[in-house]
């Protein structure tokens, strides 16, 4: 066995046809050990991911095989496929792998390689007794349970016959199809040409950061590099058959969609997403069944895969689990050991969830801590921690409130963005929503403002807004009733000046949009898009937001009056002053 290492994966017939070769030798094929899935992952994380390419020869046969890879940040190495594959192994016969194991591990060894990570190894898979049993290798092994897969296993046409028929009695899908028909004609599409599926990944990206951004979490397709990778991974794989778009549709809408595979019998449940204003129907639940019936209409499927992650749905259909490991090599007993400790610390607080969440919070908390000093410094750090324990102990709060006028900025619904380009206002929803992620993927206090707004744009409490510029959204504002609405910098609840009043709050410009006026733009546009709705608009602003000021004025907003809050420890003063306004047309503040 002659190793030959490799810096890249080359663009090579020759090397795809043999690679895919002892792919579909493997005693449990996957699409994740394809040449092409290897590829895509060069191909969309070539910035971040240095790949080593272990080939072994016999004559000019490959026998065997190992895509690694070397984070450029870190210098970890893993397996190239780690973060992407559901499953990760060493292409080989079972016969040969313990000793391309051990060939891989010394030639890592000379090169200096401290601490090797590999994920999601198949647990019934021939490296996990090779691992257990290196000889004299200078390596300490860790290994740990990494994920249960469920899986729904078609093992005779009798068991096909039976899942059918549950999935076709099951109350929760009939119940949902019902219901979805209601609203239209229900149907399914599976798309696997390149295509058919291009045109329609755009879509389903942002659909699926949607969707995470109403669950207050942040999707991986926020990233370009994961986008990226599906593209390219969808164009390699559509030209044998290997990719498949999964579709629910209700009318022409769809509702519910799946990024997966079919290979080498099994079909796969890869990405999933659904369309959140179909959620209470279970779309992406109904989805599935119709996939699992499928499969079972189909001979050349033996295993319908649901992939990586516990949720509670998948184990309503699974016949099945696979087990994944997750295997640690360090050079230094010292590592060996923390890893160990580690590992048995998680393994201890995911027994109490409690005990888990508290250490998550101490873990955040000291993240961001952390982060400020690498930023600001220890000295600028020190004056954030007082000047926020000392406005926590006496502070003063003055809210100011703005009219819009009636008259003076009546226009259209389009703005000009200050740079000789139309901007306009749009109603916000769930895909604009998504749009915004991807766009501002790299700013933190953008995407925690997007993932509040996704919450208050699901609960319906108020309307969104964004103002978009040459295609980009560059400002969000809400709008809600005036009566009863709660001022958070006061504690307190507003009584409207009149019934017809509408408040304008949580503006909000990205860092990279401001310095245009699209606050004052927006605004603006809003409070005429009020006015024709027969509305009175309102703003309010902090007293000590002076640029926030500076914007109210210029959109045409008269201030009307002020509340103010004194806090002394936890004693609370509240008082409220008239100003331009007369007692008949000043909002007044309950309680809240």
């Amino acid at each position: 066995m002659q190793i030959e290492v490799l810096s890249d994966i080359p663009e090579d017939p020759d090397l795809r046809q043999s690679w895919n070769r002892l792919a579909m030798q493997m005693t449990s094929p996957e699409v994740f050990y394809t040449y092409e899935w290897a590829r895509a992952v060069c191909t969309a994380y070539r910035g971040s991911l240095q790949p080593t390419l272990f080939l072994a020869r016999e004559g000019r046969d490959l026998v065997a095989l190992g895509s690694l890879a070397s984070d450029v940040q870190t210098g970890r190495v893993s397996f190239l496929a780690g973060n992407t594959a559901d499953y990760c192994d060493f292409l080989s016969a079972s016969e040969r792998r313990a000793e391309f194991v051990q060939a891989v591990l010394r030639e890592l060894e000379n090169r200096g390689t401290s601490r090797i990570m590999l994920t999601n190894l198949p647990a019934g898979s021939a490296t996990i007794p090779a691992l257990d049993q290196l000889p004299a290798s200078p390596y300490h092994l860790h290994r740990r349970t990494a994920y249960d897969c469920a899986r729904v296993v078609f093992d005779s046409q009798e068991d096909r016959e039976k899942i059918r028929e549950s999935i076709v009695a099951r109350k929760r899908v009939r119940r949902n199809i019902r219901e979805l028909e209601k609203r239209g004609s229900v149907s399914v599409r599976h798309d696997g040409g390149w295509d058919e599926i291009e045109p329609l990944l755009h879509a389903f990206s942002a659909a699926h950061v949607a969707r995470f951004l109403q669950t207050g979490r942040i999707s991986n397709l926020v990233r370009k590099q994961r986008r990226d990778f599906l593209y390219v991974l969808a164009r390699q794989l559509s030209p044998a058959g290997w990719i498949v778009l999964s579709r629910l549709f209700v009318g022409d809408t769809a509702i519910a969609w799946n990024y997966g595979f079919c290979f080498a019998g099994s079909w796969f449940w890869y990405q999933p997403t659904i369309n959140g204003a179909y959620r209470d129907f279970s779309p992406g639940y109904c989805l599935l069944a119709k996939i699992v019936e499928r499969a079972c209409e189909s001979p050349e499927v033996s295993v319908v895969d649901l992939g990586l992650g516990a949720e509670e749905y998948k184990e309503r259909f699974a016949t099945a689990t696979r087990e994944t490991l997750y295997c640690e090599l360090n050079l230094s007993l010292a590592d060996h050991l923390r890893t160990e400790v580690r590992s048995r610390a998680a393994a201890f607080a995911r027994k109490s969830p409690a005990v888990e969440n508290r250490l998550r919070g101490l873990r955040d908390e000291l993240g961001k801590l952390v982060g400020r000093l690498r930023t600001d410094g220890a000295r600028e750090t020190a004056g954030w921690a007082l000047r926020r324990a000392w406005t926590s102990a006496i502070a003063s709060d003055e809210v100011l409130f703005f009219e819009a006028s009636s008259g003076g900025h009546e226009g259209c619904f389009e703005a000009n963005d200050g740079n000789g380009s139309s901007a306009s206002l749009q109603l916000l929803d769930a895909q604009l929503l998504g749009e915004a992620a991807m766009i501002y993927a790299d700013d933190p206090a953008t995407l925690a403002y997007l993932i509040r707004s996704a919450e208050r744009l699901r609960s319906g409490a108020a309307r969104g807004f964004v103002l978009v510029s040459q295609g980009r959204p560059v400002h969000f504002c809400w709008l809600a009733d005036f009566e009863g609405f709660e001022i958070a910098e006061l504690g307190q609840r507003l009584q409207a000046p009149c019934r017809e009043a509408v408040m304008i709050f949580d503006c909000y410009t990205p860092a990279s949009a401001r310095g245009n006026a699209f606050f004052a733009q927006a605004i603006r546009r809003l409070a005429e898009h009020a006015h024709r709705e027969g509305k009175s608009p309102w703003i309010f602003s902090a007293a000590t937001n002076l640029s926030s000021r500076r914007g109210i004025g210029k959109a045409g907003f008269a201030h009307r009056y002020s509340l103010w809050r004194k806090r002394l420890l936890f004693a609370y003063e509240r008082r409220g002053r008239q100003t331009a306004a007369s007692p008949e047309t000043a909002p007044r503040a309950v309680s809240a």
